[in-house]
């Protein structure tokens, strides 16, 4: 380990002085320093990724050999049902942001919901009279139109209608709503415990052997289908809903709200119509996400961690973007399933660690923009 941070030091300092020695000599020729200035600590940023990622491909290479590429690859496959949670909490986390301008401290909460209501539906249901799949399908379903409906209930009813609309008075109400949510699940829902199959049974898999044959790898590697599934749903949420921002009026409505709601609402938007339906989609996502993890028990923290990680990818990419939060979404995962094969146990403050010193070097995220007010 002391191997490691030593090696990522060197390789930061060594970036430090290669974006100063450009800042000093060459950013003066530029026209819009700020916008290249970002760039450059893109790249810089990006190198250093790169680089971790070197650093566990080194350290793979002496724990397994020939066999270390094959070793990353795996991870990154094992990490897809993760990869899905977090893509889909982080996207809705970031929709309610730019609809409401408010960070949703009770999305855990309103996906867990969800996870509850599917449960239970199953139960209705029954597990036999249909396959695991169907059912489970059918769960999802139902649990995350209720995620959606509570979304809408929270913004129509009680965001809309309290006496303090400002960011801050948003988010206290979210907290609040956090402790009433995580009491009264367990009154509606019952004490006893519940849980939720995986999509498709986890002995069920899909040789990847194209990966063999092209020469990536020199192993035979699988996929269980209930990762294949939560890829597939996920990249056909996401699809649909970045369709919707950029080719509908709805679309168009929640880039307006995004710039300014007041100008929008005057300029004919139904700002209401849009942040409730934002809210309410926030709620589907969050659902969907939670039924693919909950195939352990459920209960009220069910998404506490993965709404934690979902804030920071939306910070490391920036909350006025969807593609930084969803790259982060992507990376963040499996990040930490290779830095064990470095760090072990502290892959998850190793990788916070990195995350921190992103903020700090950029704190507007990755795809942020410096916002530059005249007077």
């Amino acid at each position: 380990m002391g191997a490691f941070w030593l090696e990522l030091v060197i390789v930061t300092l060594i970036l430090f002085v290669v974006y100063s020695f450009f800042k000093i000599f060459f950013l003066k020729y530029f026209s819009n320093k700020t916008r290249v200035k970002s760039i450059a600590i893109n790249i810089m940023v990006v190198i250093a990724l790169f680089y971790v990622f070197i650093i566990i491909y080194q350290a793979a290479k002496v724990k397994y050999g020939e066999s270390a590429f094959d070793y990353m690859v795996f991870q990154v496959i094992n990490q897809i049902p993760n990869i899905a949670i977090l893509t889909l909490a982080t996207t809705a986390i970031v929709l309610i942001y730019k609809t409401s301008r408010t960070t949703n401290f009770a999305q855990s909460m309103m996906a867990t919901f969800g996870a509850y209501f599917a449960a239970k539906t199953i139960l209705f249901i029954g597990e036999d009279r249909w396959s695991q799949t169907t059912t489970i399908l059918l769960a999802m379903l139902a649990g995350a139109l209720v995620a959606f409906l509570l979304g809408v209930f929270i913004d129509a009813v009680i965001i809309r209608y309290s006496r303090d609309k400002t960011p801050v008075g948003k988010q206290m109400i979210t907290m609040g709503l956090v402790i009433i949510l995580s009491g009264g699940m367990p009154i509606l829902f019952g004490t006893n415990p519940l849980s939720i199959a995986k999509i498709v049974p986890a002995s069920e898999k899909i040789e990847l052997a194209f990966l063999k044959n092209i020469g990536f790898i020199s192993r035979d590697l699988f996929i269980t289908k209930h990762s294949l599934y939560a890829l597939l749903i996920t990249v056909g949420l996401l699809g649909i809903l970045f369709s919707l921002l950029r080719f509908t009026k709805w679309g168009l409505g929640v880039r307006a709200t995004a710039s300014n709601e007041r100008v929008a609402s005057m300029m004919g938007v139904n700002t209401k119509l849009i942040t409730a339906l934002s809210w309410g989609i926030a709620g589907f996502l969050g659902g969907v996400a939670a039924v693919i993890m909950a195939p352990s028990d459920i209960g009220p923290a069910l998404m506490v961690s993965t709404q934690v990680n979902g804030f920071i990818a939306a910070v490391m990419g920036s909350f006025t973007s969807f593609a930084g939060p969803l790259i982060a979404g992507i990376i963040i995962p499996p990040l930490r399933g290779l830095l064990v094969s470095v760090v072990g146990s502290w892959n998850i403050a190793v990788l916070y660690a990195i995350i921190l010193a992103v903020v700090l070097v950029k704190p507007e995220g990755l795809f942020g923009k410096k916002i530059e007010k005249k007077v």
